[in-house]
């Protein structure tokens, strides 16, 4: 294994992370951008970023900037954003958890806790009540000290 390499992030243009990935693979780079699967559609993790894995001192890094769906290598003062091994590793094992929260929500049985994830309740954490229909269900949620029932978007959910 090449001890130069190490992970770098890069600025995509909105919503062309896969375009930017496919274009970046294309020419040989290695590239990660975390994502995962709700309803069969695909979400990415850090819109607007992906991480490239490349050399400092063997690579030519002149194409990324150029590449379709690229900004650019974010940059922090003269330095370019250096990610290490261990977060990579992090999140990759995170967006594997993601996943299995998201696709376990079927199996959800009374009681248990969920995190909303978007809307006025976005990070608030409730208890499954009960399924409504295929994308909906019933949470509990204390609000100022009371317990109230909320129908939400079964996509809006993520069991903890």
């Amino acid at each position: 294994m090449n001890q130069m390499k190490k992970w770098y992030l890069v600025k995509t243009k909105t919503s062309n992370e896969n375009v930017a990935v496919k274009n970046l693979e294309n020419q040989g780079y290695t590239v990660y951008c975390p994502f995962c699967e709700i309803n069969k559609k695909k979400y990415t993790l850090f819109p607007g970023y992906l991480f490239i894995y490349l050399d400092n001192q063997t690579e030519n890094w002149s194409p990324i900037r150029s590449t379709k769906g690229v900004i650019n290598l974010v940059k922090f003062g003269n330095n370019f954003a250096q990610v290490s091994d261990s977060l990579i590793a992090f999140i990759r094992s995170n967006e594997y958890l993601t996943r299995e929260k998201i696709n376990n929500l079927d199996r959800l049985e009374c009681g248990e806790k969920v995190q909303i994830t978007d809307g006025i309740f976005k990070n608030c954490i409730a208890i499954f009540k009960s399924f409504k229909s295929d994308e909906r269900v019933i949470l509990l949620l204390k609000i100022m000290g009371q317990q109230h029932s909320i129908n939400i978007k079964k996509n809006s959910v993520i069991r903890i």
